[in-house]
């Protein structure tokens, strides 16, 4: 089905066919529309979205995967594009090792697709991240179920995945880097080909103190993106221990074949976008309002843990001198969504 655009202001449509991102909120009014935040024009857009209402919205390569109570799971051609696909998954149920129970919206923390259904036809492949210990789920068109992807951690405890340079990546809560080739002799079982420095991905970093208190800073978050140069990167997040807002952010590039770890000072012209399921990173134009060298943070905070709801971690983090600023206040959003990163291009 293709949308209606011939009514959409110029400008608008400038907006969407370049790469400045988009950050999804909530249900507008419990209408068919989702409220969009665009960092170029700094407004927000109520763009019509009938399939993800009430839904948990994921996002990887100009996808956006929607997951209802009833388990359902439905790949969407980003709704801000000229087209509109649907793709049926199977039922998350369809995990032979779980049992499905009210909490659906949390069921699963990442969704990643190897290529865009609509260029690789059926040669693409979708993992997710899923159950409360960090489990990895493989599909591929035509298959009936998910296949569980056996973690060489007992404890599974996968924290990110992203597919870079062919493989799926993973990082788990040890630091491990871990590469699943599900097209090898071994497609379900990943291999661990880097492991960070303990020092590093502790949970209290001990050279990173309050200046105030002299405690240590808590390690609240990892993400592995793939730099707009090629690279992989870690970005460690780290909060205060008294306050839920973040506070320092650290970023490795790291080299899987020389098995190296190097902190980085500098994005140069490159911009991070990190969030809940949805982290990128993109060469940015000022014209457009985005500040280089900079991690665009979206508040990954559930609302039900805080009274005064989600959406104060809406910073942008200079990482030159780790100054924050905020970009957005958001003071609530729909308890089945977080706020999500995504590119409206065409």
């Amino acid at each position: 089905m293709m949308r209606n655009w011939a009514g959409l202001p110029q400008e608008l449509l400038e907006l969407c066919s370049s790469n400045v991102p988009w950050l999804m909120l909530e249900h507008y009014q419990e209408t068919l529309r989702r409220e969009c935040f665009c960092l170029s024009c700094k407004q927000v857009h109520r763009v019509l979205m009938p399939e993800a209402k009430g839904k948990t919205c994921f996002y990887s390569q100009g996808w956006v995967l929607t997951l209802s109570s009833d388990w359902e799971l439905h790949m969407l051609k980003n709704s801000l594009s000229r087209h509109n696909y649907i793709i049926k998954l199977p039922n998350l149920s369809k995990f032979l090792d779980v049992k499905v129970s009210p909490r659906y919206d949390i069921f699963s923390t990442k969704f990643v697709v190897s290529a865009s259904p609509t260029t690789s036809l059926d040669d693409y492949m979708v993992m997710v991240i899923y159950e409360r210990d960090g489990r990895l789920g493989l599909w591929k068109p035509g298959d009936k179920e998910w296949t569980e992807v056996n973690s060489p951690n007992p404890r599974n405890n996968i924290a990110d995945v992203i597919f870079y340079k062919g493989c799926f990546v993973a990082l788990d809560c040890d630091g491990r880097i871990l590469r699943c080739d599900v097209n090898g002799p071994t497609p379900f079982q990943p291999q661990i080909i880097f492991k960070m420095p303990q020092r590093l991905i502790h949970w209290e970093h001990l050279d990173l103190v309050q200046l105030t208190t002299g405690h240590p800073l808590l390690l609240i978050g990892a993400y592995l993106v793939q730099s707009a140069t090629g690279f992989l990167l870690l970005v460690l997040r780290w909060e205060k221990c008294e306050l839920t807002r973040t506070f320092r952010f650290q970023v490795f590039e790291i080299d899987l074949n020389a098995r190296t770890c190097i902190e980085v000072k500098s994005l140069e012209n490159m911009s991070l976008f990190l969030g809940f399921n949805s982290s990128f990173c993109l060469e940015v134009d000022e014209k457009h309002h985005i500040k280089p060298n900079c991690i665009y943070f979206a508040d990954v905070s559930s609302p039900r843990l805080s009274e005064e709801g989600g959406g104060g971690d809406m910073i942008i983090y200079h990482i030159e001198d780790c100054t924050t600023e905020l970009y957005f206040m958001a003071m609530t959003y729909d308890h089945s969504s977080l706020p999500l990163w995504i590119k409206p291009s065409f």
